[in-house]
């Protein structure tokens, strides 16, 4: 059974994680990154790869705010992004909820505009819309009502309780075990673009038993060493023609429709 990241491995929400970011940190309702200076647009992009809870990318978004006008070639090395986090004084859960907000006012403010930020990567979104029997979860730091709105929108089919979200603060690890107890017969990968979350997720439930395969999704959110530090610590690296080869050996079985 595979499991899915979402931001940066099943969808580009880039466009949208930016101007969230920037709305949540300013208090601004801007919808439109062309009423963004480009250079912080660039700066916060490059460096995006950095965030792992969300509620982060308000620290980063507030650093970018302070630094695009000298500074927007720069991308922060692991030790200056943990430097400029470690400096909040709002909780990550806070901070996160924030963002939570700052998106559902978007959303209810202008639904077309948010949803046409966002692009399925393809050619991996449509081979999963065409197997419809494959049985395959989400695993993801974003919230559950915008996930299900842009698979909706882009034509996934997938049940709410597929989708293990970063509502009230819960991390990946906490719905990996969640995910486990559900589907105690199965083999698990995750495929992620984030080599932080793959290591927190191998320190916390690998650390005795090889638990799940843990792959490194190279299309995404990814840093200019990501896959050189993903291949050091043994993560198999893949484009999405070798996940879609993943799809075809994996064993489909009909979705539980018992929910």
């Amino acid at each position: 059974m595979l499991i899915f990241d979402f931001d940066g491995v099943l969808i580009n929400s880039l466009d949208e994680v930016t101007l969230t970011a920037y709305n949540t940190a300013t208090g601004k309702r801007v919808t439109s990154l062309a009423d963004l200076p480009t250079a912080l647009v660039g700066l916060f992009k490059q460096n995006r790869f950095h965030v792992q809870p969300i509620g982060d990318a308000i620290l980063l978004m507030n650093w970018c705010l302070n630094n695009y006008r000298n500074k927007s070639e720069q991308i922060l090395n692991p030790h200056e992004y943990e430097a400029l986090i470690s400096d909040a004084t709002i909780s990550i859960t806070d901070r996160t909820l924030r963002v939570y907000e700052t998106r559902r006012q978007f959303i209810a403010n202008d639904p077309e505009c948010w949803l046409a930020l966002h692009r399925p990567y393809q050619p991996l979104w449509d081979e999963l819309i065409q197997r419809k029997k494959y049985v395959f979860a989400i695993l993801t730091n974003k919230n559950r009502d915008a996930t299900l709105r842009l698979c909706q929108h882009f034509g996934l089919g997938i049940h709410a309780v597929d989708v293990y979200s970063g509502d009230h603060g819960t991390g990946k690890v906490e719905n990996m075990r969640q995910i486990q107890k559900r589907f105690t017969d199965q083999q698990y990968g995750f495929i992620d673009d984030s080599v932080k979350n793959l290591r927190e997720l191998e320190n916390s439930l690998n650390a005795e038993n090889k638990m799940i395969r843990l792959l490194f999704a190279s299309w995404g959110y990814t840093g200019p060493r990501d896959e050189k530090i993903a291949q050091e610590y043994g993560y198999p690296v893949l484009n999405q023609k070798d996940l879609i080869g993943l799809l075809d050996k994996d064993r489909p079985r009909q979705k539980d429709t018992e929910h």
